[in-house]
Formats: C-alpha cells, structure tokens, sequence
C-alpha cells in the first residue's frame, strides 16, 4: 500500500486530518526502516559481541612495554615517538620517559558502533574502560607531596622510577572480516572518565 493510501485509512480511522495522518505514517515508515536496518546490522554482525572481548584484551596487552608520546618541551612542537593520551591529565610536567606497564580493561563496559561503509569494509568503533598502570623518572623534590606517585626505584643518579594508576577510557578503530570471524583494532586514543554526579 502507498504512503499516500495509508495515510487516507489512518485519518479516515482515527478522524484526523490528512496532513497529521501522512506525518504519522511517515514516521512510522521511518521507525520500520530503522528496526529493519538494525536488524540486518545484528544479522550482519552476529559475532561481533562475542569476538570483542578478545580483541579489547588482546589490544590492551599489547600497549604494555610503549612509551607515552608527547611534545618535548613547553611550546615546542617535536614529537616524541609513543601512544597518544593526549585528553589524559598524566604528570608529564614532572615525569619523564613514561612507559605503559600494563593495561587492564573491564570488559563489561565494552560498547562498539560500525560506521556506514560504501567501500563494504565493515568498520567501526569499539571503547572500553581501563587501569592503566604507567611508570616513569623525576626528581623526587619534583614528586613530593603526590601521594598518587609511587616510587618504584629510589635515587639513581639524582632521579627516581615512580608508577601511578589512571582509570581511562581507551578506544580503537576496527576491520571487521565477517567470512573469518576476525578483527583488526588500532588504537585511536583515551580520554578522561567523566566523574558521575551522586545527586541523580
């Protein structure tokens, strides 16, 4: 039946005028195309859901051992080779040559989105929050007072080896490869935990 013919039998029925009975179906059009859609998404994609918790765990064990890259220098615009927390407030003004010790991400906060693809690559988007634990050196005059650092390797040579915890949220880009149930992720960043308001 035509959008048109539809809308004529909705306003008849209800006794509503034609233009509120075409916008009613329309929408209603729409909502059918959206449920369709997301339905062929989930048909798509039926193992995404399981295959990510690998790919999330698999990613973060392989961030440990890399260094933090940064810019050298308060206005400076060298680049030290390293994953990217730039949206991370980490203590760079007082630590040096940091390094990813380990990654441990909590799989239920795993939350994954696919792009449209004209191309037929199936790609998305998949985050997940995470304790990273990061080590780096400073002078312990620099450190004093930050009890979130902790010293690992006392003085040497002046400096000090301290490590620290950050809950972040990590996320990557991903291939999805429906035909070998398999998935490609690259790190696309981390970012701040948004503190939640106890009052709501």
């Amino acid at each position: 039946m035509s959008t048109d013919n539809r809308a004529k039998k909705l306003a008849k029925q209800e006794g509503i005028a034609y233009a509120t009975a075409l916008r009613l179906t329309r929408d209603q059009q729409d909502d059918e195309r959206k449920r369709k859609a997301q339905a062929e998404l989930e048909a798509l994609f039926p193992s995404l859901d399981s295959l990510l918790p690998d790919a999330v765990s698999s990613a973060c064990r392989s961030m440990a051992g890399n260094s933090i890259g940064r810019y050298a220098g308060k206005n400076s615009e060298n680049w030290t080779a390293g994953l990217s927390f730039d949206d991370v407030e980490l203590p760079t003004d007082i630590l040096r040559e940091m390094v990813i010790d380990d990654v441990t991400p909590d799989l239920d906060t795993i939350d994954w989105d696919v792009y449209d693809d004209p191309d037929e690559q199936h790609l998305g988007r998949v985050g997940a929050v995470a304790e990273v634990t990061f080590t780096g050196w400073g002078r312990p005059t620099a450190v004093a007072g930050r009890d979130d650092l902790r010293v690992v390797d006392p003085d040497v040579d002046g400096n000090a080896e301290f490590t620290f915890t950050s809950r972040v949220r990590l996320t990557w880009d991903f291939v999805y490869h429906p035909g070998d149930h398999h998935l490609d992720l690259l790190y696309a960043g981390a970012s701040e935990l948004m503190p939640t308001n106890p009052h709501y």
